[in-house]
């Protein structure tokens, strides 16, 4: 009887010191964004210094430009964060081993 609520008490307290380590979730790997490309009307731009566009091509091609930089940039954070919580998780679980053999 002594053996098992010793067991018990053993599982008990290995499974809390499991339960602080959180294990983080994959963000979703984003669907591809579509890099902008430049209107025709700006095509000779890079030879030239010069383009045929009216203000609102130009216009909606950067707001394009920097939409597709915010969904890069979001990413870069969601990526930023799991690798950061994968660290603290393999962490935990190292401390969690850690502790059950000391």
């Amino acid at each position: 009887m002594r053996y098992l609520t010793i067991v018990i008490v053993g599982l008990f307290i290995s499974g809390s010191a499991n339960a602080y380590c959180s294990e983080p979730s994959v963000p979703n790997v984003p669907p591809s964004y579509g890099k902008p490309s430049p209107p025709f009307c700006m095509s000779e731009y890079q030879f030239t210094r010069k383009h045929t566009c009216d203000s609102w091509e130009i216009d909606s091609y950067f707001n394009e430009v920097n939409d597709y930089i915010r969904k890069l940039n979001n990413y870069v954070q969601e990526a930023t964060s799991f690798a950061n919580e994968a660290s603290e998780y393999a962490k935990c679980e190292a401390n969690d081993v850690k502790s059950q053999v000391n």
